[in-house]
């Protein structure tokens, strides 16, 4: 007998040493393949230069830089004049004629915008997240890319888990990306737009859109490998 993880639920599934094909999950009820004759052609994308796979390649990529130079880049700016405001994963940059300044959240939690701080550290907390789970998805895109051209051999159990995590890493950078941006969005809406009667409204910087967008599509391109192999 030999003991595998479910790439569904992750529960622990015995089956004969001979055993492959399509099986489907006790627990979850999932199915998933299972065997050397079948489960690489059928976990692959194809041709590993297909059209889909490069520019799903490309948008991985991409968004793995960007959110790399987004930890140091404005997602949210107020503008008004000689006055500037951005919003970092790591705090809040301002410029007032010519002097500029920067305070951490972890400053801000000692000030009259401690709420705005605490939101922030949230904010810094899911962009790291959203950047650990890019970096887990070209990790596992390198493996599974390196395996299908005949470059790497690992275990048939490590590759189907690089196929299958992908998707979900992929989704999960999208999550965190979106999810820590309208948080810390509505949070400055509410706090910095109060502070001016609303004359200043926060709004996203053309990083920010730029990030949304190829997060986005990166997903799709993701969404389309999968559909591939069906």
């Amino acid at each position: 007998m030999v003991v595998i993880e479910c790439p569904h639920c992750e529960e622990h599934i015995e089956l004969d040493d001979d055993a492959s094909g399509l099986f489907e999950c006790p627990f979850c009820e999932g199915e998933f393949e299972w065997g050397e004759s079948d489960t690489l052609a059928r976990t692959s994308t194809g041709d590993p230069n297909n059209s889909i796979t490069t520019f799903s390649h490309i948008a991985h990529g991409l968004g793995g830089v960007l959110l790399i130079f987004g930890l140091f880049s404005n997602w949210i700016v107020l503008l008004s004049g000689e006055i500037s405001v951005g919003i970092t994963p790591f705090g809040v940059k301002g410029s007032f004629y010519g002097v500029s300044n920067t305070v951490s959240w972890f400053e801000g939690l000692s000030t009259e915008d401690a709420f705005l701080a605490f939101v922030g550290l949230i904010f810094m907390l899911l962009v790291i997240i959203a950047l650990l789970f890019q970096i887990a998805h070209i990790t596992f895109r390198i493996i599974v890319h390196m395996t299908e051209s005949g470059n790497l051999e690992i275990s048939i159990k490590m590759i189907e888990r690089a196929y299958y995590k992908r998707w979900a890493t992929s989704k999960g950078a999208l999550i965190c990306t979106v999810g820590g941006y309208l948080l810390i969005q509505l949070t400055a809406f509410i706090t910095l737009g109060a502070d001016t009667g609303f004359e200043i409204i926060p709004r996203p910087s053309f990083y920010m859109i730029s990030l949304i967008v190829v997060m986005i599509a990166q997903v799709y391109f993701s969404y389309q490998e999968t559909l591939i192999n069906q």
